[in-house]
């Protein structure tokens, strides 16, 4: 059985464990609370992390679209290129031919302006000419001599006249195969501006396209750093709240003992009100007998008084009643 003064002394010595394991509770409680707004902060750091993800992803299938479509840009205008290279090779194949045909008709006028000796002849005058002959020789008198002569005169002018016909003839070719030969010039000069304008467009493309790609590369780059930084952040959260759970099942651990402690206290105050529940029982029961030996006493003498035929008050008869001395009235 425990004296009141080791009851209080447990009951200190409790209170101070108490108190103990209250603040370690309190700190812990701290700590978690701490832990979980670093891990509100994680999850925030995650989902801003997660939208720069989505977004450079988004910006890398933009960019793949874009490449795919100057490739494909990059291709007609190649296409383009080869088949107006095509066409300037036929044209160039067909300009020889027109050079040749050239050489070919020029010697021809050169051998008939040799033919003709030189000179220059004149289609409509050689005309006049045929025309007064034979006037004049249906309208003169005439003789076998002379006759020969008139039609050996006239045949040679005639031959001329032929001759500058072909001349006409070869110098209308030449000047329609020029003309021709002219618009196939103008046609592949054409076609050689083209081609320049679309090797420029084809250049552009190209740094487009490297600038896209180096472009491309970057978002690679990024995106492999915020990856890493995602799953960096994942780590710790898992840390975080591995590190929570710990804590939670410590300070689980905590409040049983502090339950455990309470009981123990609750019985030590028990057992101090017990204790002093009986030391007052005791100390009423003690001035009960206390007053109960004073009162027969005093009772013992006023019965005296009371048998030597003394008068009593009425306070002093009550004291007799309530000793047991004299009947209840």
């Amino acid at each position: 059985m425990y004296s009141r003064e080791e009851l209080l002394e447990k009951i200190r010595e409790v209170n101070s464990r108490l108190d103990e394991i209250q603040r370690q509770i309190d700190d812990i409680t701290n700590e978690i609370n701490a832990k979980k707004n670093l891990l509100a902060e994680i999850r925030k750091q995650l989902a801003e992390v997660r939208s720069l993800i989505e977004g450079k992803r988004n910006q890398l299938q933009k960019t793949r679209e874009l490449i795919g479509s100057l490739v494909e840009k990059k291709s007609q205008i190649i296409n383009q290129i080869r088949g107006l290279r095509n066409e300037l090779i036929q044209i160039n194949i067909t300009l020889q031919k027109y050079r040749e045909k050239l050489v070919v008709y020029r010697n021809l006028l050169s051998t008939l302006n040799e033919y003709a000796g030189g000179k220059t002849l004149e289609k409509e005058k050689l005309k006049r000419i045929i025309e007064q002959l034979e006037y004049f020789f249906e309208t003169s008198p005439t003789n076998p001599e002379w006759e020969r002569q008139f039609i050996k005169y006239v045949s040679q002018i005639e031959k001329e006249l032929n001759l500058v016909d072909s001349m006409e003839k070869v110098k209308a070719h030449i000047a329609e195969l020029k003309k021709q030969a002219d618009e196939y010039k103008n046609k592949r000069e054409s076609i050689r501006n083209e081609i320049a304008r679309l090797v420029q467009d084809l250049t552009t493309v190209k740094q487009e396209l490297a600038q896209l790609k180096a472009s491309r590369q970057e978002i690679y780059k990024e995106l492999a750093k915020l990856k890493e930084k995602r799953e960096e952040l994942k780590k710790q959260r898992e840390e975080v709240k591995a590190a929570i759970l710990q804590l939670a099942l410590r300070r689980k651990e905590l409040r049983e003992r502090r339950r455990a402690i309470q009981e123990e206290l609750d019985k030590y105050n028990i057992l101090l009100k017990a204790l002093e529940l009986a030391e007052k029982n005791k100390a009423r029961a003690q001035a009960k007998a206390a007053a109960t030996q004073s009162l027969k006493e005093r009772a013992d003498h006023l019965f005296n008084k009371l048998l030597n035929g003394e008068r009593l008050t009425h306070d002093e008869i009550k004291i007799l009643i309530e000793a047991g001395y004299l009947p209840e009235e």
